[in-house]
């Protein structure tokens, strides 16, 4: 998963070369595709702003986040708005209701696949690291019950 900042610069640079391909009369799919995925991981990082982390939360860059993601999700409402529009000028009505009927797919794609892989990911490494804690405070329980017993010459 791509941070917000990231996700807004590649949507920028997707933007710019949209224009100069379409100016161009050229085919600028790979661009928009470019772009739909920007949105769609900006879209998403909102959506995980909400709910942070524990480790999010307990480091205090929940907050960071969630103020990237905001002003990400404003930038990107006006690059959304300015594609939008090239779209309709080059393509109508038509092609526009086609773009937005693509964008739809492309995010539920990538919820299915590039965003699951990452919860997966987060869960695994929490789940991991949240083990290893319970197991060294099990570990450090036994060492000074063992510690009281010996020092009692109960073994």
């Amino acid at each position: 998963m791509i941070d917000p900042i990231t996700a807004l610069s590649i949507a920028a640079s997707a933007v710019s070369n949209i224009k100069s391909l379409m100016l161009a009369g050229r085919d600028a799919s790979s661009a928009l595709s470019r772009f739909a995925g920007a949105v769609s991981d900006v879209n998403y990082c909102v959506e995980k702003s909400k709910n942070p982390g524990i480790f999010a939360s307990l480091t205090g860059s929940a907050e960071q986040q969630a103020i990237d993601a905001f002003t990400a999700q404003k930038k990107m409402q006006a690059l959304r708005q300015e594609v939008e529009t090239m779209v309709q000028f080059s393509y109508g009505m038509d092609g526009l209701q086609e773009y937005k009927d693509t964008l739809r797919r492309v995010r539920a794609q990538r919820k299915k696949t590039a965003y699951r892989q990452a919860e997966l990911k987060q869960a695994l490494i929490t789940w991991f690291f949240g083990g290893v804690i319970i197991l060294s405070g099990l570990v450090g329980l036994g060492l000074v019950l063992w510690m009281i017993g010996k020092q009692q010459g109960k073994w």
